[in-house]
């Protein structure tokens, strides 16, 4: 199960590579975030 926190935290760490030029990990946080989505929406459609 993927927490609201955690998705939230992932979409504060891209910000925060974004605003120090870090587009590598930015991107790489980004596909972290879009797959902790899914599992919440999968998460979600279990219940």
């Amino acid at each position: 199960m993927v927490s609201r926190d955690t998705i939230a935290q992932l979409h504060q760490d891209i910000t925060t590579a974004e605003d120090a030029g870090d587009t590598e990990t930015a991107d790489r946080l980004r596909k972290e975030l879009a797959a902790a989505e899914n599992a919440a929406e999968q998460d979600e459609q279990a219940r």
